[in-house]
């Protein structure tokens, strides 16, 4: 479905990330796994046009996907729920659900989309007419989860979705990307939490220092020693 092809990103005269190539096949889940400041969401918004890779090529689909804006993106069929959840505080749970789908073809079935969130979340739907900037950790996430999905994408981005949240609360939001999974949804997923994302994904990439450094089959990755000793503290 989508495949990184030695991607290049600079922050000024700082090299963010170097030489990543990645794919993520359509059903799968594919994690990114590395420290805090290893490149991890530097990929994610290269993906989705926040920042433009200078070297190296998208291509989604079959399409390449570089130059676009990040709304043309969106209408490929790419979404986020980006980190540090990003809402409109003042703003109620529907508002913010909507603001997700005003790209396109998305708003003329808001409707529809809606029914399919609330079926998700039917926390969300209970808090419709809440301020998001009251609800609950968890509550945030899922509505940041929930906005992405309202322009229906077919290649979900999810970058460190437990965050701040209880363990509790973060395999609740774990459980429910499973469940996303099971609807057809394909997803790329980041996170520090070396060992939630292996118990869900298909394959991972680590990254450290803003490369690649090991990639394979999650059960594989899992039992590998240096992975044992760095990421999941066995």
């Amino acid at each position: 479905m989508m495949r990184l092809e030695g991607i290049e990103v600079w922050y000024g005269k700082i090299m963010a990330v170097s030489e990543i190539s990645l794919e993520v096949n359509k059903g799968e889940i594919v994690g990114l796994i590395g420290p805090n400041g290893a490149g991890k969401t530097t990929i994610l918004n290269s993906v989705i046009g926040v920042i433009k890779p200078r070297k190296g090529e998208i291509v989604f689909e079959n399409e390449k996907i570089n130059d676009l804006q990040t709304h043309e993106i969106i209408k490929k069929g790419i979404a986020i729920a980006p980190e540090g959840r990003k809402l409109f505080p003042f703003l109620t749970v529907e508002e913010n659900l909507l603001m997700g789908a005003i790209n396109g073809e998305a708003w003329k079935k808001k409707s529809e989309n809606l029914r399919f969130v609330y079926s998700l979340f039917p926390r969300l739907s209970e808090r419709r007419a809440q301020l998001a900037g009251t609800l609950s950790g968890g509550e945030q996430q899922m509505l940041t989860i929930g906005r992405a999905l309202m322009s229906k994408p077919k290649l979900l981005l999810v970058d460190e979705p437990s965050l701040g949240l209880a363990p509790k609360v973060a395999m609740e939001i774990y459980r429910l990307l499973q469940k996303l999974r099971e609807e057809g949804v394909t997803i790329l997923l980041s996170d520090q939490n070396a060992k939630r994302v292996f118990e869900i994904s298909d394959r991972a990439y680590v990254v450290e220092n803003g490369r690649i450094v090991m990639q394979g089959k999650s059960s594989e990755l899992e039992k590998d020693e240096r992975i044992r000793k760095v990421y999941l503290g066995l």
